[in-house]
């Protein structure tokens, strides 16, 4: 009996350091939810209550653009997930652009890609989105993580109908009767 349980024991210590594992490459300033720290439609409803608060906010890059000494990132925001993972299935909370100070591979922090971003609240700008007028909250990054990228379904990967199909079977297809001769 002790052989299984020190069996179980190091099973479940096994199963402890991978999982651990799995999160421990984000960095706590993420991982962090901030207390008191207000939302992007909060800001953009009253942007001067919320000016030099720190927030961590995520989404989903729309477009990177290197300045002179920075790189301002455009998101759109979506709520996190307790690791700070945007949830891109969830309802948008608006946009902002992020001021990161430092040179950021466009084809690396692409469109479509989910970012999370702690800061300071710097101000909003009005930008235009087609001809609407948008007030963007602007905020000055202190750390971001860009999360993996998700993987493209292969069309190797995909079955053929048939193959969900419970009822489906291709015996009953006439070119599959042996003895049935085509002229």
């Amino acid at each position: 009996m002790k052989p299984v349980k020190s069996m179980i024991s190091a099973g479940c210590f096994t199963l402890a350091v991978l999982l651990s594992a799995c999160s421990s490459h984000i960095p706590p300033e993420i991982k962090q939810p901030l207390d008191g720290a207000p939302s992007v439609a909060e800001v953009r409803d009253s942007a001067s209550e919320h000016l030099s608060k720190n927030i961590r906010w995520g989404g989903v890059i729309l477009g990177t653009e290197n300045k002179a000494n920075s790189s301002w990132v455009t998101v759109l925001a979506f709520p996190l997930n307790s690791y700070g993972e945007p949830q891109k299935d969830q309802q948008s909370q608006g946009r902002f652009i992020a001021v990161i100070d430092q040179f950021l591979e466009p084809t690396v922090y692409s469109r479509d890609r989910k970012i999370t971003i702690t800061g300071k609240l710097l101000r909003t700008e009005t930008q235009k989105v087609g001809e609407f007028p948008y007030d963007y909250p602007i905020v000055q990054a202190e750390y971001f993580y860009l999360w993996q990228a998700d993987p493209e379904p292969s069309p190797l990967d995909r079955y053929p109908y048939w193959w969900h199909d419970p009822w489906y079977s291709p015996w009953y297809d006439p070119f599959y009767y042996p003895h049935h001769h085509y002229h």
